[in-house]
Formats: C-alpha cells, structure tokens, sequence
C-alpha cells in the first residue's frame, strides 16, 4: 500500500524552522503496529495519522470531524500539539478543505485519545497560502510538584542556583513537569545527561520536563523554553504545543501575565539552541467561574510532500 504524507514545520517563520512532523493523510487499515513502524521511519518527535471520526459531530458545529492519532519513533502519545497543527496544514494544503476553502475560518473538529480538540484554519488577508492555525487543548490540571532540585540541576548540567523559585514548578495533566530558571543565558547553557534525566523522569513518574524563563531577551516574548522528553525516545523537541498550553495557564494563574477582558494573551518562544527554534502564540481565557480555556496558534509550512510505500 501507498500513502500520501507530508512534511510539515508547525510554528515556524521559515522552512528549517519550528518542529517538524510527519503527516499521514489517510491511514485507514493501518495496524497499531504498523503506524509505529512508519513514525520510526519517519524518525521524527511524532507522525500524525488521520482517519475518519469514530462518532458524528453531536452538534453540527465543526465543518469537519477527523481522528488524530500520534506516534514518537517509539510510542503512541495522547496528544501533540505541533502535530495537530501539521495534520490541520496538511489537509488544507491537500485540497481536502477545498469546499470551505472560501471562508475566513474552517473549523475541524478533531477526536483524540485525550478527547475533542478543536481546530480552527484562518485566513490572513494578503496571504492566501499560509494560513494561522489555532488549536484549542483540552482543560489540563497543573498541580505543585517538589522536586529535588539539586538533583535536577547536576543532570541538566546547571548548578542549584539557576533556578527561579519565584514561580513554582507544576506537573501538568499529562504528567509534564515544568520549571523555571533565572534567565535566558542560563536556559541555553543548559546541557542535560539525557540518561540519567530518563532515569530522574522515571522516577518522578514524568513523561517530560519544560525548563522555562519569563526573563526573555524582548519585551515581545513572553515566555521562553526548552523541552525534554528522553523516555519518549525525544532528547530535546524544539517546539512542543501540548505544554505550552499549560504553561501559558500557570503563567496567568501565577499573576505573572495580564488578564483584560477575560483574555490573556502571550507569544511563546522554543527552541534549540542553535537549532530550530519556533513561536506559538496563546490566547488564554478565564470564565466566570475561574477557570481557564486555553488556544495555541501559529504558522506552518510545507517542507516536503510525497508517497509512503510499506516495504
């Protein structure tokens, strides 16, 4: 069997820039197997497999439902969010949102192993062909964690010190760890032993860790990262939208971003040092009731298109 796959860099100015991911258009028949197989072929942070919706959308609201399922060279993961703006890139740029193609904004409803997701392909006038695409993550739980911080920092290769403990460190719903150190310098000197961060994150029961700084370089940025994630088979992604979404909730709850209106709203820098690096926009908003609903948004682009044929 072929099948039609993209390569997509989501939240990227450039090609070569953001995170890139593998894009399955259709991946009807496929065994779990076999979709792990193609992701380790791949060889990318995670390959995006679409298929048909497994339940109608209840209210009609989407134009479109699909199902988004998403694997690292080395498992399934419940939710990805620079793959979800691949899949959504792609699928626009395959002519199979052609019949909406008109309007301002297409919304795809998205099934995932985390639940719905919504997806949202907007139009910016004057560029017709490169789109913003917002996706809304589902409600994520951020908690305090206590970790041992000396321990962290002989593993991230940093001293006790580079830490700012003005802002706490959280685990989010899907078992990320997040943390803060003083400034950008220190963020990028950072150089893990990504065995023994395996083993810290093992013992944690994490699946990643985000080291943050709101110490940024411009008052445009709000917030800049890196992420690691070795027992995923991920020493360093260089653009991760799932965690964003959370962080961008603790950045608010924290007081140390604005709410006007009910909304906040930030722009995210993360990257590698010397290496890809990538902007997600974030729009938070906060109920009546307190609780926050959380958008990312970015550019993707095109790297590369063709045919998987199975060996």
């Amino acid at each position: 069997m072929a099948y039609e796959h993209y390569i997509i860099d989501s939240f990227a100015s450039e090609l070569g820039m953001g995170n890139p991911a593998a894009v399955l258009l259709d991946a009807r028949g496929l065994t779990d197997d076999q979709m792990q197989q193609i992701a380790a072929d791949f060889n990318l942070s995670e390959t995006t497999f679409i298929l048909h919706a497994e339940v109608d959308d209840p209210v009609c609201v989407a134009d479109l439902s699909v199902r988004f399922r998403w694997f690292t060279p080395m498992s399934e993961v419940d939710l990805c969010g620079h793959a979800s703006v691949a899949g959504l890139r792609a699928m626009y740029d395959s002519g199979r949102l052609d019949r909406w193609r008109n309007d301002p904004s297409i919304h795809v409803r998205i099934e995932t192993r985390s639940g719905d997701l919504d997806g949202f392909i907007e139009k910016v006038p004057g560029e017709i062909d490169e789109p913003m695409i917002w996706l809304t993550l589902p409600s994520s739980v951020i908690s305090p964690v206590e970790l041992a911080l000396s321990t962290l920092a002989r593993v991230l290769g940093t001293d006790a010190g580079a830490f700012d403990c003005g802002i706490r460190s959280v685990r989010t719903g899907d078992g990320d760890v997040i943390v803060f150190v003083r400034d950008v310098a220190t963020l990028n000197g950072i150089a893990p032993d990504f065995d023994e961060l395996g083993v810290f994150l093992t013992d944690t029961d994490s699946r990643g860790l985000l080291v943050a700084t709101t110490s940024t370089l411009t008052p445009s940025i709000t917030v800049q990262s890196r992420f690691f994630a070795p027992t995923l088979g991920v020493n360093e992604d260089p653009v991760t939208g799932s965690v964003t979404g959370p962080l961008a909730i603790h950045l608010v709850e924290e007081g140390i971003v604005e709410v006007s209106e009910g909304t906040a709203g930030l722009a995210c820098v993360q990257g590698i040092p010397g290496g890809r690096t990538g902007l997600i926009y974030a729009l938070v908003q906060r109920d009546d009731s307190g609780a926050h609903a959380v958008r990312i948004g970015g550019r993707a682009i095109v790297s590369s298109k063709g045919v998987y044929s199975e060996a």
